[in-house]
């Protein structure tokens, strides 16, 4: 009788770890494309973009970036971040308060167009490429190049990744990036089947081949196309709003468009800056 009670208590403890575990998973929107994730015991930021409101260049002559001011101090951002892990290095994504702010020892991960810019450029000393996949802290970090954008255009912004973190046992995240959805991100949802996908759908537009090209990252319409493509048990937290001035797609015509649509709001996550997501 005792054994079984003792086992008991420790099946219930194990399970208790395992449930704490899985749900101290979680998003945080920082602003635009930001992101502070913890999974897997791993704290990661994501495209660190620090710079005070107004402080950077217009991308279409209207209004200086970042649009909005940070919901939290820097310090707050930058605490406890294991590494930083940088889809490419567009302003945007990567811009001089974080090369000034972010100290020069921490690990940073980055596609291979980018790694002269972090690691000889601007000094981070332990700067890895990830060419494929690598292995962090226990999570599978998976490497998806894909397009910024479409035609001349998409040609014209360079290499852009998005990437899958995998771990045994907790949700399956794809980062998408400034990609749009075409053959190179469809096949990676079908290879990994990620249980939340993370969409750039501001719909960041350059004239004047923005006319003919399109967006450079989905917009509203473009995100319904990604949830009507994806299974029916993804779901998606949608970022890079309202912050910088050629995105074109707010939060509140995401939202409009999802409603017209007919989506599922249970599988269509609108963050405001600062907030997070669990992730189950």
């Amino acid at each position: 009788m005792k054994k079984t009670i003792i086992a008991s208590l420790l099946l219930a403890c194990i399970c208790c770890v395992a449930f704490a575990q899985q749900s101290d998973n979680r998003i945080q929107l920082v602003r635009n494309a930001t992101l502070k994730i913890h999974y897997a015991g791993q704290t990661l930021l994501i495209d660190p973009m620090l710079a005070e409101k107004g402080t950077e260049m217009s991308a279409l002559g209207v209004n200086l970036n970042p649009r909005v001011h940070l919901t939290m101090p820097v310090g707050e951002v930058l605490d406890g971040v294991d590494f930083v892990l940088l889809t490419h290095a567009h302003i945007d994504h990567y811009d001089p308060a974080a090369k000034r702010l972010i100290s020069k020892d921490t690990p940073w991960y980055v596609q291979p167009a980018d790694y002269d810019s972090v690691a000889v450029k601007d000094h981070f000393r332990n700067t890895t490429i990830v060419k494929e996949s690598v292995q962090v802290g226990g999570i599978t970090i998976v490497r998806i190049a894909g397009s910024h954008g479409r035609g001349k255009l998409g040609e014209m912004m360079g290499a852009s990744s998005g990437y899958v973190l995998k771990v045994e046992g907790q949700p399956t995240l794809y980062i998408m990036g400034d990609c749009v959805w075409n053959e190179s991100t469809q096949k990676a949802v079908k290879e990994h089947r990620p249980d939340y996908i993370v969409v750039n759908s501001g719909g960041a537009i350059l004239p004047p081949l923005s006319k003919t090209d399109g967006p450079i990252i989905p917009n509203e319409m473009e995100t319904m196309r990604i949830i009507d493509d994806c299974p029916a048990n993804t779901r998606f937290i949608a970022v890079h709003m309202d912050a910088i001035d050629h995105c074109q797609t707010t939060r509140a015509i995401l939202r409009n468009e999802a409603r017209r649509h007919g989506a599922d709001m249970n599988r269509l996550i609108i963050p405001e800056d600062g907030e997070s997501v669990v992730l189950e």
